[in-house]
């Protein structure tokens, strides 16, 4: 029975590593079952007994890579009567630094961005159900305000940096200096301190 759970995880991982160098290679246009099957080096009706579906074989590969901060990870950094604006100014500062260093993510955002087709919405979709579903579970619910601007104060970094990553910088803004970095960082800090300022902050209850 050992033996058995091992291959299993064996054959999970083999299957992710798979989708991953497809990603890297092709992007989601290059993303199928048959294709998978192939570039893992198993029968594809294993994806569909290990992850249920082309949509849980996603989720699950975007679980297992961190490609990004999970908001409830860093919201479990912080005693329950944290205030929001600290929350916030950590989940931006986490996934901005992330991104910088993570190519693969890089990749899956203008992928995202150009190729819009089930798998993307699927991947993108689901992540966001997640992190909605478990911020729920322990009694986070931030309003349309606060999503909004973690959402533009996010949105601007990842462009920047995928600027950056085509050697087009905006304005020399250089992600690859230190100094430009902190004057980054410390502007995010700086308009999540404006924008919470008279606001209720306490995230839970």
């Amino acid at each position: 029975m050992k033996v058995r759970t091992r291959d299993s995880e064996k054959t999970r991982e083999a299957i992710m590593d798979a989708l991953e160098r497809i990603l890297t290679r092709e992007g989601f246009t290059g993303v199928g079952v048959n294709a998978l099957a192939r570039e893992a080096g198993v029968d594809k009706v294993l994806i569909y007994r290990y992850f249920g579906s082309m949509e849980g074989l996603l989720a699950a590969f975007r679980d297992s890579r961190e490609l990004c901060p999970r908001v409830v990870d860093v919201l479990d950094e912080f005693p329950p009567d944290a205030p929001m604006s600290a929350l916030v100014t950590r989940l931006l500062l986490k996934s901005g630094r992330a991104f910088r260093k993570n190519s693969l993510a890089q990749e899956l955002a203008r992928w995202e961005l150009t190729d819009k087709n089930p798998l993307t919405v699927a991947f993108s979709r689901a992540m966001e159900k997640d992190e909605l579903r478990s911020l729920e579970e322990r009694g986070v619910r931030p309003d349309g305000e606060t999503v909004a601007a973690v959402i533009l104060l996010l949105s601007g970094v990842h462009y920047l940096t995928l600027r950056e990553s085509v050697k087009n910088p905006i304005l020399d803004m250089d992600l690859n200096d230190p100094g430009t970095v902190q004057l980054v960082e410390t502007v995010i800090e700086k308009l999540v301190k404006g924008f919470f300022e008279g606001r209720e902050e306490v995230p839970r209850g």
